[in-house]
């Protein structure tokens, strides 16, 4: 039974890191080429005109925001089964060196998922969203480009950074809790 959730624990978070990872790395294949490339999308032609950097950028944080989204859901229900087998390790496996950090980290780990999740994703999607809005009307108000760029720096950055934080302590946290447990399996192995 130990072995089955020290199986599962170590898939399940193997996954996770994985779909904690993909945002990040759609977001640094997609915006390097969005620079490069002539994009454009529908209500945002007078936007990307006046600011074509700007303009190129909130495309392609459009496409990219999906794969955050589309990765919440899978992160959750992995952390779920992670957490089961994690406790059932801790339970039926013989303490180790390693197992208060193995739980802070784990903690970490959850945590940064769920301020990710119900927070500071959330929250950035809803500045951006007013970000996109105020770019959609410089086509019939072309004056709102400065509100719209103005909107970006205070609010839009601001949000993105907190939510790249959260992302990459969810991410620090996995790859700790992942070394911790191999060396954990590996001094549970030698004292066999």
């Amino acid at each position: 039974m130990e072995r089955a959730a020290a199986i599962t624990l170590s898939v399940t978070l193997a996954l996770w890191l994985a779909l904690a990872a993909v945002g990040g790395i759609a977001a640094m294949a997609i915006f390097p080429a969005a620079k490069e490339l002539p994009l454009s999308m529908e209500g945002y032609a007078a936007f990307t005109a006046a600011e074509p950097v700007l303009g190129r950028q909130l495309i392609a944080g459009h496409l990219v925001e999906r794969v955050f989204i589309l990765s919440e859901v899978p992160r959750l229900i992995l952390a779920a089964i992670a957490a089961a087998a994690f406790f059932a390790q801790l339970k039926l496996g013989r303490p180790t060196a390693f197992r208060r950090l193995r739980i802070a980290a784990f903690a970490v780990a959850a945590v940064a998922l769920l301020v990710s999740t119900f927070w500071a994703r959330p929250v950035f999607t809803a500045v951006d969203r007013k970000y996109r809005v105020l770019a959609d009307q410089v086509e019939a108000k072309p004056e709102w480009v400065a509100t719209a760029v103005e909107h970006k720096s205070i609010a839009v950055d601001p949000a993105h950074a907190f939510a790249s934080r959260v992302a990459t302590t969810e991410i620090v946290a996995l790859l700790a809790l992942i070394a911790l447990s191999a060396g954990a399996a590996a001094g549970a192995t030698r004292r066999d």
